[in-house]
């Protein structure tokens, strides 16, 4: 069973995205809008990969990929629909696919099945 962490405030972008990864084999899902969310998920279930979009409503969701990342070993993605405002919001250093854009979630999740 494939679990997944979206980080994500948009409900639309965010059941998009569960939609896209249920077709690739995942099997079940945690939402989180806030860094303090997506923490508190990642400690209750583990997930399989991270994916974080473009906004959250308090703090920052690829701060939030990044630690949840280096805790458990997992990858983790960006998906947003604007990749040149998605990487300048990206802080120097940042260690995470992407950004991809929302089209190319097939892609971005076999890049990081495959690593």
């Amino acid at each position: 069973m494939q679990h997944a962490l979206i980080i994500d405030e948009n409900m639309v972008v965010s059941r998009y995205l569960e939609e896209r990864l249920s077709d690739y084999g995942f099997t079940s899902f945690s939402h989180a809008w806030t860094e303090d969310q997506a923490m508190l998920a990642a400690r209750r279930r583990r997930p399989d990969l991270v994916i974080v979009g473009d906004s959250i409503e308090e703090g920052s969701g690829v701060n939030a990929a990044r630690r949840i990342s280096e805790r458990y070993g997992v990858p983790a993605l960006l998906v947003t629909t604007n990749s040149d405002e998605a990487k300048k919001a990206l802080p120097p250093g940042a260690e995470l696919g992407g950004p991809f854009l929302l089209d190319e979630v097939r892609v971005a999740v076999a890049s990081a099945t495959l690593n």
